[in-house]
């Protein structure tokens, strides 16, 4: 391994989180395919190649450190841009299927590709505006988690987002000491979402929010990690 790798092996052990040789070797894969195609496409800031590893590639399986995902779930990539965090939680969670949607079809294009690439058979991408895919057939009330950067504010993403959960709850899975229930949005917010969450809980009164500090073993390697992550519960 390299010494970003093994940063990152040492980050995932760190947390309970089981990494494989493969699994590291497929992430520097596809930090390399996304740095090939970000000369064609923009689809991180060209200032921010550097930070790739830690800034995009780690930050996506933070979410790892604190939510369990039980195997065979249907996971949606809401807002996916270059395939995060969608392509790194898919090379960690062979066994959950992924469906990663953008509104930019270059960005859909890159992102298939660069899954064919990497051999992901549990990734599957879609081109369109969630307005329009929400209720598409095969996508209404069809996963069992969405999960989103911080792609637009809390209220407009339970808009976009809340339309693709299961209608009913299942097992509880997501796991940070007090158990929350599926079907659930989760998203990476800024330390500072008061007025955010306050604005999307009036108008989703019947939507539970959880706010998950994003401070974990290794954290304070992160640069300015100021991040939470907000689960959204049916």
């Amino acid at each position: 391994m390299n010494e970003e790798e093994l940063w990152l092996y040492t980050l995932c052990r760190k947390n309970g989180v089981s990494i494989t040789d493969i699994q590291i070797r497929d992430l520097s894969t596809f930090k390399q395919l996304l740095l090939e195609w970000n000369k064609k496409i923009n689809l991180v800031s060209r200032k921010n190649e550097e930070n790739i590893w830690r800034g995009h590639i780690a930050l996506s399986l933070s979410l790892l450190f604190k939510a369990n995902f039980r195997p065979k779930m249907n996971i949606l990539d809401l807002g996916t841009g270059g395939g995060f965090p969608g392509i790194p939680l898919a090379i960690m969670l062979p066994d959950c299927s992924f469906l990663l949607l953008d509104s930019t079809q270059k960005k859909i294009g890159a992102v298939q590709s660069m899954a064919d690439s990497l051999g992901l058979s549990n990734v599957k991408t879609v081109w369109g505006r969630a307005e329009e895919q929400q209720i598409a057939p095969g996508m209404h009330h069809a996963f069992d988690a969405v999960v989103a950067r911080s792609v637009s504010n809390l209220t407009n993403l339970l808009d976009w987002g809340l339309p693709f959960l299961k209608q009913f709850g299942g097992e509880n899975i997501f796991l940070e000491k007090v158990s929350i229930a599926v079907p659930s949005l989760i998203t990476f917010k800024g330390a500072e979402i008061g007025d955010e969450e306050r604005s999307a809980q009036n108008k989703y009164p019947r939507v539970s929010f959880k706010s998950i500090p994003l401070i974990f073993p290794g954290s304070e390697e992160f640069e300015n990690l100021d991040k939470k992550l907000i689960i959204a519960t049916l």
